[in-house]
């Protein structure tokens, strides 16, 4: 008995797994991390980002991770989202992240929990 063998697809390849999340319904992305010293003080550590999700009424925040990692120079977050529980509408929207604290202490960067995302943090001075 001879097995069949399929014929390679005439469709062109499939995008990178890296593309294909930037638009992605669920996912996080366009992170920014600034630590603002400018005058009159305290230095400001704002973490942004835009969060995009099924339907409306999706709450994200960040909040410290405990404990910190071992390199005191990377901030770790913590994300969490909350799905609406109620019956919402079926629009794609945009969700803005927001993370603010007072801190002298000089981050290199910023890990977010659980997705991976590692944030280089940009001075200003």
């Amino acid at each position: 008995m001879k097995k069949k063998v399929s014929k390679k697809s005439s469709r062109p390849a499939k995008k990178t797994v890296a593309k294909r999340a930037a638009g992605k319904v669920g996912t996080c992305g366009k992170w920014t991390a600034i630590h603002d010293f400018m005058p009159p003080g305290p230095a400001r550590l704002r973490v942004q980002g835009v969060c995009t999700f099924p339907t409306p009424g999706t709450k994200v925040t960040l909040k410290r991770h405990v404990p910190q990692g071992i390199n005191p120079a990377i901030l770790i977050l913590d994300k969490t989202v909350k799905r609406p529980t109620g019956i919402e509408p079926q629009i794609v929207t945009k969700v803005n992240v927001k993370f603010e604290a007072k801190t002298n202490t000089r981050y290199t960067g910023v890990h977010i929990l659980p997705d991976g995302v590692q944030i280089k943090v940009k001075e200003v001075h």
